[in-house]
């Protein structure tokens, strides 16, 4: 990582590409494993459980820190919440579901077209200028997207796929409209107490969901489920977003965002391994352009304004 990215010499490199490696790891993995997990649970009631229960870790490592105030100021909790529906419960959620139909390697790779939907919402609703580069990658991306799309990637005669396929790209544009709002005014609440209110909304969003559309509760608490659910609240909720707040606390979000895309790469290597998903030449291109289109699309526009 170029020491020049490095904020206030706060860190060495090496420190910085841990906390990379927390992320990217865990974070791509868990898609595969979130679907053994729904094996022995519905999709709305493991997500519930996986975000209060990280909610609940996050907040231990917020007191012990002392990092901030446990929850952001009550002004600014309403608009996290509905950004918190947007991005929590619909990749989370959404992505659940749609684990029940798609392969885990071709979820992590649709939904890993956030910055795409991000970059043209940001055009369209924040007025934003783009640059060149970012076009550039929204094009890419795009062709990345038509080639997922193919019979050859996804087995659209399969029962379920389009419900998946939709609900996963649908999920993947609520991040990036989320993203946007978020963007548009400064909060003043630490990261961790911003994710521990909206891990706090989305997660009793989701459980009212399940509660609703998932009765009976029905639940096998296997072994597997219970390692699952216990590795979700400690590592990919509550230690990634520590690391992830070390990481922006370090280096500028946009630069950071970009290494976050070596993420689906995580997703699909696991998923291949532990699904023995078979990784045809159409889905590899374009997983690796939706990738690349993504990181494109992550660089800062010249301009806000027209």
């Amino acid at each position: 990582m170029p020491n020049k990215f490095l904020r206030n010499g706060t860190g060495p490199a090496a420190l910085l590409t841990v906390y990379f490696l927390i992320v990217v790891v865990s974070w791509g993995i868990n898609y595969p494993l979130t679907k053994l997990a729904l094996r022995d649970i519905a999709p709305l009631s493991f997500s519930a459980l996986r975000l209060l229960g990280g909610a609940l870790f996050v907040a231990i490592i917020l007191w012990a820190s002392r990092a901030g105030k446990m929850l952001p100021p009550r002004h600014e909790r309403a608009r996290l919440a509905a950004i918190s529906v947007m991005q929590f419960v619909s990749v989370v959620g959404f992505s659940g579901i749609a684990l029940l139909f798609l392969p885990a390697g071709r979820t992590v790779a649709a939904i890993y077209s956030m910055p795409l939907w991000a970059a043209v919402l940001d055009a369209l609703i924040m007025k934003v200028r783009l640059s060149r580069i970012q076009y550039a990658g929204i094009s890419v991306s795009l062709c990345g997207i038509v080639l997922f799309l193919q019979p050859s990637v996804i087995d659209w005669n399969a029962p379920g796929t389009t419900t998946g396929t939709l609900l996963v790209l649908t999920a993947a544009m609520l991040w990036g409209l989320g993203a946007v709002l978020y963007r548009g005014r400064p909060l003043s609440a630490s990261l961790l107490s911003q994710t521990l209110w909206q891990l706090l909304a989305s997660g009793i969003v989701l459980a009212l969901g399940a509660v609703i559309f998932e009765r009976p509760l029905a639940i096998d608490l296997t072994l597997q489920l219970a390692l699952i659910l216990l590795w979700n609240w400690i590592v990919p909720t509550a230690a990634a977003v520590w690391a992830w707040s070390q990481i922006l606390y370090k280096i500028p979000a946009s630069i950071a965002g970009q290494f976050l895309m070596a993420t689906p790469f995580v997703g699909i290597a696991a998923s291949a391994i532990i699904f023995d998903e078979q990784l045809s030449s159409a889905f590899t291109s374009s997983a690796i352009l939706i990738v690349a289109g993504g990181t494109l699309t992550l660089m800062t526009a010249r301009s806000t304004k027209p």
